[in-house]
């Protein structure tokens, strides 16, 4: 858990990203971490900043929530009456419909335990309605409203993404369960918004700093003046960074004199915490390589590390092979080093066959 500590927020839209973010960081085994997830209990997949799918411990859960799910609720939940009221399938109001659905499927879980999408649907006939998310294209058809409901429940935060039904690591599919069954009775616990932002990016800065209002505001999807307010509520300063006019945020009492890393290679997956955790990535990747490793979103793909910087791609083949493309030269021992940690990662994967949701076109040309 202490690797998920320190990252605080770990991308999981990709459902292996976790597991290869925390194996390259540690010598944890699949069950191990499958363990952390669904035995301890102590992480939580939740939609929140970016409007996006991450695994966190409990602790860090009501800072990203009462951040960012405000505004994302709302968006959500307005979608969502429109296409209700749109719909053919039901006369109800539709901010009385969706009330009372929720509160029913809520009702399910706590009375039955964990319970996949599709079994929802098939006991509640409220989840047959159907809607055309838009209607004036030409290739829109109506689909159910499962998803969707279930998909403001959880930024609502009253119900969590529990144990994976998939065979391994790359399953996205799930069983949904109360939050009560993570947090606890009262929920996800209440924060002032701007509270728990500062404690955010507090959190953040631990990890991630030096760190400027432009990377901490892409990696929240949040206003750049709310970042600097929160940043101002903090015990932090400001340093000056090579080559880049703006000025960072470090904490206080942050060592910027520590050593810097000798030698250490790591093989980091899409979506890694740590290839996300900045916009401005000059000081960690070349712009060559970095035109390589990130799709026109900023989504990564899986890098190469050595002693703190990006310096190529890696990817698994179908045949379960490790193989990279170098874009930097890092010597001949750095060389052997790579190529071990690729066997440490081929052996650990086994049988799993890793597919990234945001390929770039080095992976694909490496999985060729």
């Amino acid at each position: 858990m202490q690797s998920a500590q320190a990252l605080a927020l770990i991308h999981s839209t990709d459902p292996s990203t976790p597991y290869l973010s925390l194996q390259a960081r540690t010598s944890s085994s699949q069950s191990d971490i499958d363990a952390v997830f669904y035995d301890d209990r102590s992480l939580l997949r939740h939609a929140t900043l970016r409007r996006t799918i991450f695994a966190m411990p409990l602790d860090v859960v009501p800072l990203a929530h009462h951040s960012y799910n405000g505004r994302l609720v709302r968006t959500l939940r307005t979608n969502l009456l429109g296409w209700i009221e749109a719909s053919p399938d039901t006369s109800m109001p539709s901010a009385r419909f969706l009330d009372e659905t929720s509160d029913a499927i809520v009702g399910l879980l706590r009375a039955g335990g964990a319970t996949t999408g599709r079994a929802l649907a098939e006991a509640l006939p409220a989840l047959q309605v159907r809607f055309n998310p838009t209607p004036s294209a030409s290739n829109s058809k109506p689909m159910r409203i499962t998803s969707r409901v279930l998909e403001l429940l959880a930024a609502e935060g009253r119900i969590v993404r529990g144990r994976r039904t998939g065979r391994d690591l790359t399953s996205a599919a799930w069983a949904w369960e109360a939050i009560d069954v993570w947090i606890g009775a009262d929920g996800i616990p209440e924060l002032d918004a701007d509270e728990a932002l500062t404690k955010l990016v507090a959190r953040h800065l631990t990890t991630f700093a030096p760190a400027t209002t432009t990377d901490v505001a892409w990696w929240t999807g949040l206003p750049k003046g709310a970042i600097r307010a929160a940043a101002e509520r903090c015990s932090v300063r400001t340093v000056s960074l090579d080559n880049n006019r703006e000025l960072a945020f470090v904490l206080v009492d942050d060592d910027l004199d520590a050593p810097p890393p000798n030698g250490e290679v790591a093989l980091l997956p899409g979506l890694d915490s740590t290839t996300m955790g900045w916009k401005q990535r000059g000081w960690y990747v070349d712009d060559a390589v970095e035109a390589g490793i990130f799709d026109r979103n900023g989504n990564a793909g899986p890098t190469v590390w050595f002693e703190g910087r990006v310096v190529g791609v890696w990817t698994q083949r179908s045949d379960g092979e490790i193989v990279s493309r170098l874009l930097d030269d890092i010597g001949s021992d750095g060389h052997d080093r790579v190529d071990a940690e690729a066997e440490r990662l081929h052996q650990w994967l086994g049988s799993v066959r890793v597919k990234w949701r945001f390929p770039t076109p080095i992976t694909k040309q490496l999985s060729a």
